[in-house]
């Protein structure tokens, strides 16, 4: 048995990120994965992921002004650039997307943040690689970016390491025992006590849950993105081309090129998983042809057949918000899960709220505990 100040089970965005907090207020701290750090079976790997103010929802767009300084701590930490700044855009030219659009810009302007708003007209000069429709409207955000996602877990555990915390790789949990003012986890490898744990795991949050007969009304959704050669056009680059969102029926998405291709997806595709071990890794053709004839539409200087896909795993909650709370009759047991396809951005902020609320049960971070946790549980009953 060997004893902790706190453990993080699952080492991915947040994980990783809380580990990171706990070590550098010099906290003894264990962090367990149950496969290598980095793995690609989560939702936490590959090249690059969205970072943005841009948010109808005030609460998360603080969060992400919040989040941004701590980004720049940690890549001051590791000495490694992890947050391109590239500006971003939300786009919207049908009826479905207006709505986001304007809220998004109503949002921006209520805090403080810049943005501009862009006609079709004025898009379409300056953003000539899209086909926007007539009557399209953009919000441009230059406080966006592209955070490099494998980049920001390995930084966030190594520099945790180097402040003296322990990470077990390929150690999988069993079963987390509340034990009083203490925890217990046990492991296919050992048995390890704290005074408290943060449960980080993603996709596999219900199969931790069970060893204390606990289920969350989740579900996991296999996504996918494709590359898409640009041929190395500078257009396709930035500061020439940014992060977008396109908001219509089927929310599209993407990254400039970052020498790999240009980067897209559709988010919340709809192709759902019983459990997170059944991700075969393999994209959907389906989903394929569709990107490439979006690609075909909206980009009609790019070749639309996919150079590879990739895939990732979506941790839906029933209103996609995020869950960060205690376990009912576990107060030193928190729950940072699931983050419902949108939560990387946020990871070293939600890593930093998580560490004060297992130290001191509160935090100044946006993000406070949402005190839901009893409502989805019994919902699920």
């Amino acid at each position: 048995m060997t004893d902790y100040e706190f453990i993080v089970i699952g080492a991915g965005a947040m994980g990783s990120a809380t580990a990171y907090h706990l070590a550098k207020d010099k906290r003894r701290v264990l962090l367990l994965e149950q496969f290598e750090i980095g793995h690609a079976r989560g939702s936490s790997h590959g090249e690059s992921r969205i970072f943005r103010f841009a948010y109808p929802q005030p609460a998360y767009a603080r969060l992400a002004m919040q989040s941004k300084p701590l980004w720049a701590a940690l890549e001051t930490d590791c000495d490694e650039r992890l947050l391109l700044p590239t500006g971003g855009m939300d786009i919207a030219d049908d009826p479905s997307g207006f709505d986001s659009v304007h809220t998004i810009a109503a949002t921006l302007a209520e805090l403080g943040a810049q943005y501009e708003v862009l006609d079709a007209a004025r898009f379409s000069a300056r953003f000539p690689q899209f086909k926007i429709s007539p009557d399209g409207i953009a919000v441009y955000s230059p406080d966006a970016g592209v955070l490099l996602a494998d980049r920001c877990v390995r930084a966030a555990v190594r520099v945790a390491q180097r402040l003296g915390a322990a990470v077990h790789e390929c150690e999988r949990v069993h079963r987390i025992l509340p034990e009083g003012s203490r925890v217990l986890v046990e492991t296919e490898h050992g048995r390890y006590r704290a005074k408290g744990a943060i449960v980080t795991a993603g996709a596999w949050v219900n199969t931790l849950l069970a060893s204390l007969g606990l289920a969350l009304p989740v579900t996991i959704e296999k996504e996918q993105v494709a590359y898409f050669d640009t041929r190395s056009a500078a257009a396709f680059k930035p500061p020439h081309w940014t992060i977008w969102i396109h908001y219509r029926a089927e929310i599209a998405y993407g990254f400039p090129d970052l020498g790999s291709g240009l980067k897209a997806g559709f988010h919340h595709a709809g192709h759902y998983l019983e459990r997170a071990d059944d991700n075969n890794g393999v994209p959907d053709q389906g989903d394929l042809d569709r990107l490439s004839q979006y690609v075909r539409e909206r980009f009609p200087a790019l070749d639309p057949i996919p150079r590879n896909g990739l895939t990732c795993l979506y941790t839906n909650a029933p209103d996609h918000d995020f869950i960060i709370d205690p376990l009912p009759g576990a107060p030193n047991v928190w729950l940072a899960s699931p983050c419902s396809g949108h939560g990387f951005k946020f990871a070293v902020g939600i890593g930093r709220a998580l560490a004060d609320l297992a130290q001191h049960g509160e935090t100044q971070m946006s993000v406070a505990h949402t005190r839901r946790l009893a409502a989805l549980l019994e919902a699920r009953q």
